[in-house]
């Protein structure tokens, strides 16, 4: 059996037990309960979550960050982590990674769908949906060169959920039951190809 690591945000926490189901004959697939959220906190707790999961040898981590460095928490409106440091962020994060593996698959961020509100209130975000897609796409874009240059598998669901809106749930962010089984099934099918190379 293969030992995998799936780490990010509450869309990983949606599809995980289900990855871990469709996995069951190849892997022994372990996460944190945590919402690994935004990147730099995934930076700070990767080593206590990788060790968290008792295995002695990893052989793949699946991973995402994204949704949380766009939102918006402070009166300058501006995201979490601007471009440049997102990239940063995760190059540190990469190099830590590859020293426990070095089968690392990123997944790319979801897009919002129709149920986004950035005027609700207690909204992270203050974007406009096209807005925010647009800034969820230039995100993905530079973090996927990078890593592509570095050997990282992508599984891309933004592309995947994106194809139909009805994949993301009312609230605009989270994905729906469709959404939640087609993401498994993209991550489990990757994670296969990526062990067998």
């Amino acid at each position: 059996m293969k030992n995998v690591i799936l780490l990010g945000d509450s869309i990983r926490q949606q599809y995980c037990e289900r990855v871990k189901e469709l996995l069951k004959d190849i892997c022994d697939v372990r996460f944190p309960e945590d919402n690994c959220a935004y990147t730099l906190k995934t930076v700070w707790n990767v080593r206590n979550w990788v060790n968290e999961t008792g295995f002695e040898k990893v052989d793949l981590i699946h991973y995402n960050n994204g949704i949380w460095d766009h939102h918006r928490t402070l009166a300058d409106a501006a995201p979490l982590s601007t471009p440049e440091q997102y990239l940063y962020l995760n190059r540190r994060l990469h190099d830590h990674m590859t020293t426990y593996t070095d089968k690392l698959i990123w997944a790319t961020t979801t897009p919002a769908g129709l149920g986004y509100n950035p005027n609700k209130p207690n909204s992270l975000c203050y974007l406009s949906r096209d807005e925010w897609n647009k800034e969820i796409a230039l995100y993905n874009n530079i973090l996927a060169g990078y890593l592509t240059s570095k050997g990282v598998w992508i599984t891309d669901l933004n592309a995947v959920i994106g194809a139909d809106l009805d994949n993301i749930c009312d609230d605009g962010i989270h994905l729906s039951d469709k959404g939640t089984e087609l993401a498994a099934q993209a991550v489990a099918e990757n994670i296969r190809k990526c062990l067998a190379e």
